[in-house]
């Protein structure tokens, strides 16, 4: 409520906080069950009611409060559009089927999410979203930390393996492995009901009654299943058989086999190398005080309520990277350039090249003169 955040009182302002309180709470009902599910439509809504708050406080702003609560008003926006950009952003960049990708640009939702955030451009937003100075101890604690990711990572220069760039492949399958908790959910939100739609338009069709009777036999068997989760970490002994590893989602969950037809790319050894150092950089910098966002995750890794998704030995193992990384990139916009695969090589050739002070040296100059521009939405 506007009088928790130290504001006069706003029925619109409190009517959107008890609109983000209630998306913000079903979602995290929709990931805690379905193993990290998003739902679309809520996302979207999510998103546009956060860059709504923003837009009314930069619209209260104009007004000219007084100044106790224009700084007050200034937190809030800046918080909220800089959460909502954070949100677009993992939707954006989530592991989608290729002939996928468009899913989230091409929702309905989309268009309302792309309206606001021109209109808080336009209003000058763009000084929501960039970083404040951070202390130099931070700024010495992330260049460490990429150095160290880099260095654990380097590739040598003898070694041929893997996929190098323009020899990615494209494959395709008619079947893809699920947590065992989406996968009933995708059997009867998804597929079950369209057989359902297909036999009433063609009720006599013999492989349509047979594949509907299979489906709901297979979605019984699954609703049946129990399954112990995995835990880590466990002590590999001679002999020991790991084959099942495979069959478990990072936070314990059966991995289970549904006909859903996917497309994927490959990747190269950049893409992985990117995937590893920037896991390796929200790791080392959980709990060390350089994102709060960061480490309230890691907190609550630790805590019981995190149930199977956290861990009180290993929780750094458990941390929302995708997540992590984007709140530590909207801090150190240095941070971007492991998401580009030319920058990243030209790191990985700094970190080759020089000693591990000097390499940590240099991204301490290039942390403090970083600067971030507002994001393009395609």
């Amino acid at each position: 409520m506007p009088g928790d955040l130290g504001l006069p009182r706003d029925p619109q302002l409190e009517s959107l906080l008890v609109e983000e309180g209630r998306l913000s709470e079903r979602m995290a009902a929709e990931s805690f069950a379905y193993s990290g599910l998003k739902d679309l439509d809520s996302a979207l809504e999510l998103i546009a009611v956060k860059l709504s708050i923003a837009l009314h406080q930069m619209e209260s702003l104009a007004r000219e409060p007084p100044p106790p609560a224009e700084r007050q008003r200034q937190e809030l926006a800046a918080g909220r559009a800089g959460e909502a950009v954070r949100l677009l952003e993992e939707l954006l960049s989530d592991n989608l089927s290729e002939d996928q990708k468009s899913a989230v640009t091409e929702s309905p939702g989309y268009g309302r999410v792309r309206e606001l955030f021109q209109q808080l451009l336009l209003r000058g937003g763009a000084g929501l979203l960039a970083p404040r100075q951070a202390e130099q101890r931070r700024n010495r604690l992330v260049a460490r930390a990429m150095v160290g990711a880099l260095r654990k990572y380097l590739p040598q220069l003898d070694y041929a393996c893997g996929i190098e760039e323009g020899r990615e492949v494209l494959y395709s399958s008619e079947r893809m492995r699920l947590p065992l908790s989406q996968a009933v959910l995708y059997l009867e939100t998804e597929l079950l009901p369209e057989l359902d739609r297909q036999l009433t338009l063609n009720p006599a069709d013999p492989l349509l009654q047979s594949g509907r009777r299979s489906m709901a036999e297979k979605l019984a068997e699954l609703r049946k299943m129990k399954f112990i989760p995995r835990s880590t970490p466990i002590v590999i002994e001679r002999d020991f058989y790991t084959e099942w590893w495979s069959g478990y989602t990072a936070d314990g969950e059966l991995l289970v086999s549904v006909p859903l037809p996917v497309s994927f790319r490959s990747g190269t050894n950049l893409d992985r190398l990117k995937e590893l150092v920037q896991a390796e950089v929200v790791r080392r910098l959980a709990g060390r005080g350089v994102s709060p966002e960061l480490d309230r995750d890691l907190r609550y890794r630790k805590s019981l309520a995190s149930g199977r998704h956290g861990s009180s030995r290993l929780p750094r193992l458990k941390l929302d990277l995708r997540r992590g990384f984007g709140a530590l990139k909207s801090l150190y916009p240095v941070l971007q350039r492991l998401e580009d695969k030319r920058e990243l090589a030209s790191l990985v050739e700094l970190v080759r090249s020089e000693s591990r002070g000097a390499a940590q040296r240099s991204l301490e100059g290039l942390l403090r003169g970083a600067s971030a521009s507002p994001p393009l939405l395609p």
